[in-house]
């Protein structure tokens, strides 16, 4: 996960993974360098993206190079140039959406 300027959003999702008791399943790794977000992805099976109308998507692009199944939200760049849906990922923007498209791709 890159984050500029998100560490209160960082600090905030930490705050619900322990409340929702799944915070021994989650690791943030943040601001690290390309090398370090390669391997990341070269051990990684599926890529979750759910900004909401994202312009284009490069951290898109970069998972779906490494070969990740792709789960994007329904809107913006990803949705009209990038996903091509049931071939190139999957796109969601309900819960539900989100939880089949898991449960599909993993």
């Amino acid at each position: 996960m890159r984050i500029n300027n998100g560490w209160i959003r960082v600090g905030n999702l930490r705050a619900l993974a322990k409340t929702l008791e799944i915070e021994h399943r989650l690791e943030f790794v943040l601001n690290q360098p390309f090398p370090v977000l390669k391997e990341w992805l070269q051990n990684s099976s599926v890529g979750l993206h759910t900004m909401w109308n994202e312009h284009f998507g490069i951290g898109i692009v970069e998972m779906m190079n490494a070969g990740l199944g792709m789960i994007v939200h329904d809107s913006g760049g990803p949705k009209s140039d990038i996903i091509t849906l049931n071939r190139m990922g999957y796109l969601a923007a309900l819960e539900s959406e989100y939880e089949t498209a898991m449960h599909t791709v993993s």
